[in-house]
């Protein structure tokens, strides 16, 4: 059985081109390539994945603790002290 396009709408790769790429970045690149056994398509990959930041869900503090009973300064005082002995 085959899968068709519609079963699966978000492809795990994109191509992607890129023109008019200076000549000092290509031979750069290709360069770079050549020394870590890559093709030049492996290393722009590699290069872009380690310069881009990676998205990060913004922070969403927890929500304040809510004590059942307020404290005095000496109980704090106390656990503090408790088995330091």
């Amino acid at each position: 059985m085959t899968t068709s396009h519609q079963e699966n709408p978000e492809p795990t790769t994109k191509d992607f081109l890129i023109r008019r790429m200076p000549m000092d970045l290509y031979r750069r690149l290709e360069k770079s390539a050549k020394e870590h056994h890559r093709s030049r398509t492996q290393e722009a990959i590699f290069t872009l994945s380690q310069g881009l930041v990676p998205i990060v869900p913004p922070f969403k503090a927890p929500k304040p603790f809510k004590w059942e009973k307020d404290f005095t300064s000496d109980e704090i005082i106390k656990a503090i002290h408790e088995g330091r002995e």
